[in-house]
């Protein structure tokens, strides 16, 4: 289980890293996020890196390393917390 929830946390960081780099390169990962808050996008970012989690989640499935899987759902269910507490909150 420890496996799929670093691999759920570890997923959407990567996602988040990679998609600041190729989209917006001329800013760092805080100016990066103050632009988010800026514009209230913050919340959709945050759901829209969470998607390469659901491949990661059917992989364990189908190899059939269901523990794994529980790992990925319970740090999918901490990033929707987050994005509930970005909505209402920021």
């Amino acid at each position: 289980m420890y496996i799929g929830l670093a691999a759920g946390m570890l997923i959407p960081v990567i996602t988040l890293l990679i998609f600041i780099h190729a989209a917006y390169d001329h800013l760092s990962i805080g100016e990066f996020i103050q632009f988010m808050i800026q514009r209230n996008k913050l919340s959709a970012m945050i759901s829209l890196v969470i998607l390469p989690d659901l491949l990661v989640f059917f992989i364990f499935v189908w190899l059939n390393y269901l523990y794994s899987a529980r790992g990925v759902l319970a740090a999918t269910i901490i990033f929707a917390l987050l994005v509930v507490i970005t909505k209402f909150l920021i």
